[in-house]
């Protein structure tokens, strides 16, 4: 296969990863929901600085020096099944009040395809955002995003 080919491959696999339904996505749509598009776009952008920064991490050898390094490894792992597990529980336990303001600032910090994806829930959130941000619904919102990433920690930390 030449080099093009390759990168259409590449190109293909990745799209089908993007649109996968995932954390990120979770977290495109809660924010875009609750806080609106600003807020949206910060944790998008968060997202695609953490995928590039992974990337260049992973070219400068990170992968290779966890992959030789079991207690490298592990550190970081169980240092992203303590963020998970807690950002989901701050989502599932906060109590909202019935007049809550949609939240202002970003709190989540976290490739062209992924910000494609992004910039069409963030549009498709901003079309039912009305409806969507009552009380209820945030609530729901909150809680549905705070088991998944719950679960995505739990899963994280029983997989090796």
């Amino acid at each position: 296969m030449d080099i093009a080919g390759s990168v259409w491959s590449f190109a293909l696999v990745a799209a089908f990863l993007t649109l996968t339904p995932g954390l990120d996505t979770a977290l495109i749509l809660r924010t875009s929901l609750l806080a609106g598009r600003r807020a949206a776009w910060g944790v998008t952008l968060g997202i695609q600085l953490g995928t590039l920064t992974w990337g260049v991490l992973t070219a400068a050898g990170l992968s290779a020096l966890l992959a030789a390094s079991r207690l490298g490894y592990e550190s970081l792992r169980w240092a992203g099944v303590a963020y998970l597990v807690w950002m989901g529980l701050r989502m599932l336990l906060a109590k909202a009040a019935p007049h809550d303001e949609p939240e202002q600032a970003v709190r989540f910090g976290g490739v062209a395809e992924g910000l494609l994806w992004s910039a069409a829930l963030i549009g498709f959130a901003s079309l039912v955002s009305g409806f969507l941000r009552t009380p209820a619904v945030r609530r729901f919102l909150d809680r549905l995003t705070g088991v998944v990433i719950v679960g995505f920690g739990i899963r994280l930390a029983v997989t090796d």
